[in-house]
């Protein structure tokens, strides 16, 4: 039997309220040339009894006679697909009837692009949602994944014979992001892209893993950090790689000696980049840069003065805001 072209791999536990959405999207997909992978992680609602009344032959149901958690269904899915290529789905996220259609036309397009993921829109029960657009480009990607986050993961399509080339898969130590860590690892060997269409719609809700486990999520994702760090030659103390991840969320309470220490740890990475070459030296000081001035806006919104340092660093010399964005946080900083 000849092998489908697509795996769409999802795992499951106790998402009983939003499962049928999420298989019902992925079933009445445009292209239909592909095999469902579903772990069913022993959940102890009726999700088992949701998906085992699918009668849809594309559907792989694997019921685990005990619960693994999601790295290790991925892991196992990674190695039991029989697909060219990988898209994973969550099973409390809906995708749009094209998705699977338009990630492959570019990855066939691009066959030196081995990971590609999508803008998607966040939505909750209250009706709110957003678009979260991300980087398109490898080099973007790349930095992004030093500075912050991006490639979300339910977005993302992959090749999987380039994962098994380079001996790639999820790491079980990493029960929360595992993809952080996964694509930190691939992007060294790996070429990465990002539709800007939002192909994807992602739930937000109380009981997210990543809101569950919060504490264990910023601890990975910090290890993940402190390992890219590392591989650029850069030692960094617990109090800088604290700056270091801050920084994406709101540090009101910084003063004007943290702004310092982040100053002082962008600058050192740019100099270690210039040694390793690791990044692309561009992108990496200008979204750098960026990323300064907006946690110094984040600081003046917050009320917080310290944020005025941005006038008085040296990293404002490298920095190339728009006019708009340059009077912005002029106006902010007389405020302040």
């Amino acid at each position: 039997m000849r092998n489908p072209r697509v795996t769409v791999l999802m795992s499951v536990y106790n998402a009983e309220r939003f499962v049928t959405q999420a298989v019902d999207s992925v079933l009445n997909q445009t292209f239909t040339d592909f095999e469902f992978l579903i772990f069913e992680d022993k959940s102890s609602d009726s999700s088992p009894e949701i998906l085992r009344s699918y009668s849809d032959p594309r559907i792989r149901l694997v019921e685990n006679t005990e619960n693994q958690g999601l790295t290790k269904n991925l892991a196992a899915g990674m190695t039991m697909a029989r697909s060219e290529f990988i898209a994973r789905m969550d099973a409390d996220d809906i995708c749009m009837p094209d998705r699977l259609e338009r990630q492959l036309a570019y990855l066939d397009a691009h066959p030196d692009v081995s990971v590609l993921g999508s803008a998607v829109t966040f939505f909750d029960e209250n009706g709110k949602e957003f678009v979260a657009h991300q980087p398109l480009e490898h080099d973007e990607i790349k930095c992004t994944l030093l500075y912050g986050f991006t490639m979300l993961h339910p977005s993302v399509m992959m090749r999987k014979g380039d994962f098994e080339k380079h001996g790639l898969n999820y790491d079980p130590a990493f029960l929360v992001s595992q993809d952080h860590d996964l694509w930190t690892r691939s992007i060294r060997v790996l070429r990465f892209a990002n539709l800007d269409a939002p192909l994807l719609r992602m739930r937000e809700h109380e009981n997210k893993l990543g809101r569950r486990r919060k504490p264990m999520q910023q601890e990975l994702s910090d290890l993940v950090r402190a390992r890219q760090l590392n591989e650029l030659g850069l030692a960094v103390t617990s109090q800088q790689l604290q700056l270091f991840s801050e920084h994406q969320s709101k540090a009101a309470h910084w003063s004007v000696k943290d702004c310092q220490g982040f100053e002082s740890l962008l600058l050192d990475i740019f100099r270690a980049n210039e040694r390793s070459l690791i990044f692309d030296r561009q992108t990496l000081v200008s979204m750098g840069a960026a990323h300064f001035r907006a946690t110094c806006r984040q600081l003046l919104i917050a009320g917080n003065p310290a944020g005025r340092y941005y006038w008085r660093s040296r990293i404002r010399l490298k920095d190339k805001p728009t006019l708009r964005q340059y009077a912005g946080l002029f106006l902010r900083s007389i405020a302040a």
